[in-house]
């Protein structure tokens, strides 16, 4: 990983009665961006005791390959889904 990477761990949880519909959107997520040219990694885990819970694990190669991604056609449309009550950064020295 170079020092330009961006990075980032984040806990996803999905609005109540809605954790399959998340888990749909991420994976059409996750295809789209993964074809992304600064995408060096973008996968998500759902958690097996509490299903509204995601992880996800994005790294771009910058922070205007991230900002693009931001800005793409499949992301916005998969914030307009209204599927995401909160995402929230782990802070990376709890991962220390």
């Amino acid at each position: 990983m170079t020092p330009t990477n961006q990075r980032k761990i984040v806990r996803l949880t999905a609005t109540q009665g809605s954790a399959l519909r998340m888990r749909d959107a991420l994976i059409v997520l996750q295809a789209e961006t993964a074809r992304e040219a600064g995408c060096i990694e973008f996968e998500f885990m759902q958690s097996l005791s509490a299903d509204r819970s995601f992880l996800l694990i994005e790294d771009f190669a910058s922070p205007e390959a991230l900002a693009a991604h931001m800005e793409a056609p499949h992301t916005k449309a998969f914030f307009a889904l209204g599927v995401l009550e909160s995402g929230a950064p782990i802070d990376k020295a709890w991962l220390s």
